[in-house]
């Protein structure tokens, strides 16, 4: 299908204009259509461009600094999704299905929270490597006690719009994982509320119900939500333009590049550049939106739930 673009935020009839002018200067052309209703607190329109983009680099970088001088997103795809037609759709767990790190969490209860969350936030904009951040984070939690894991899973806080996302592509029958690195103890849960498909995370060594400080196989990291994607894909027998990630960090941009619709939600500076399609004012049900449903369409498929 035809590339589209995206914009969601406070949208008035004269940003519109001037954004329609912006890309006639540009020698693009396409139809609009208002995706949100007069109510809705964001509002989100669609642009079906009528031809191809010769450069889609450049398109995306001179959007990306209109999201970022004017607060709304302005999200280019180079192809659309069909709802309809089942997918695979994965996420990243923290930040992104839930408002937390995990392992920051963690750290709190053990009395070390910001220590550990410096080198969190640097590992997601980056900075340093992911793998060798984990492995030096997760020893710090050496002997915190297990019975701890329920409480911190109970206050964590889910993203907006977690449950209209799943529910939306569960009832098309939408193949969704979790790609997490993050640990089981707690992905398994998000898992189980939403129905989703499956789980890949960093599986916590507890020995006596005590952390020993280290973790149990491969490490999920970016080149293995990238393999995991890949697997996912092929077992599924899914065409690859009906492929979905979403997710926040750094860890997370090898697998948003490769799926069809990558989208980096509320992401750091170097994944929002970085990444094929930012979007930082809605959550995850803006996700819907991207995939083209207005807001009279999805409240129509949870009502069918």
């Amino acid at each position: 299908m035809s590339a589209s673009i995206t914009l969601i935020g406070s949208l008035t009839l004269e940003y519109l204009d001037q954004f329609h002018v912006w890309l006639d200067a540009r020698g693009l052309q396409g139809a609009s259509r208002t995706l949100t209703d007069h109510d809705d607190l964001v509002g989100v329109t669609q642009v079906i461009l009528t031809a191809p983009v010769s450069d889609s680099a450049s398109l995306r970088a001179e959007l990306l600094a209109m999201s970022d001088s004017t607060g709304i997103d302005h999200i280019y795809q180079s192809i659309m999704l069909d709802i309809h037609t089942a997918g695979v759709a994965v996420f990243d767990m923290d930040s992104t299905l839930i408002k937390a790190e995990v392992i920051d969490e963690l750290a709190v209860e053990a009395g070390i929270g910001e220590q550990i969350a410096a080198v969190t936030a640097s590992a997601m904009r980056g900075e340093i490597d992911f793998v060798e951040s984990f492995v030096q984070r997760l020893a710090l939690l050496k002997g915190l006690n297990s019975d701890v894991l329920d409480g911190v899973y109970n206050r964590i806080e889910h993203m907006d719009g977690i449950s209209t996302l799943m529910k939306v592509l569960n009832q098309h029958g939408w193949h969704t994982a979790i790609l997490s690195g993050g640990f089981t103890y707690f992905a398994d849960r998000v898992q189980a509320q939403y129905g989703m498909s499956e789980v890949h995370a960093n599986v916590l060594e507890i020995k006596d119900h005590v952390l020993t400080g280290k973790h149990v196989g491969q490490i999920v990291d970016g080149e293995r939500k990238k393999h995991l994607l890949t697997n996912i894909v092929e077992t599924q027998n899914v065409d690859w333009g009906q492929t979905i990630a979403c997710g926040d960090g750094a860890n997370d941009l090898l697998m948003l590049n490769h799926a069809a619709l990558g989208v980096a939600l509320h992401a750091k500076p170097l994944v929002r550049k970085q990444a094929p399609c930012p979007m930082s004012n809605l959550g995850l049900d803006g996700v819907l939106y991207l995939l083209g449903m207005t807001s009279a369409q999805i409240r129509q498929c949870l009502a069918g739930e």
